[in-house]
């Protein structure tokens, strides 16, 4: 049985192949234009989720959590990277 992550990998990695026929032209015609919107795209996210995070009173009176909790989720991110390639 195929694994289900691994299909979707493969569905991701053909989609961005095909679509990079396209893309790559314009990329190479516009790259300041195009690493301006990625930088302002993650900015946007990143100030988004702070100021959704400061509406939560738990956040707010314990930021060491909020910390926390990030730093737990790059360690399960981390162990899942690990797990994941032994698999392979």
């Amino acid at each position: 049985m195929q694994d289900p992550l691994e299909e979707a990998e493969k569905m991701a990695r053909g989609f961005h192949d095909e679509v990079g026929k396209y893309t790559k032209p314009t990329l190479k015609r516009y790259p300041l234009l195009f690493s301006f919107l990625i930088v302002f795209s993650a900015a946007a996210i990143i100030h988004g989720f702070e100021i959704w995070s400061d509406h939560i009173a738990l956040f707010d009176r314990h930021p060491t959590l909020l910390m926390s909790i990030g730093v737990v989720l790059l360690f399960l991110t981390g162990t899942l990277y690990k797990v994941l390639e032994r698999m392979r």
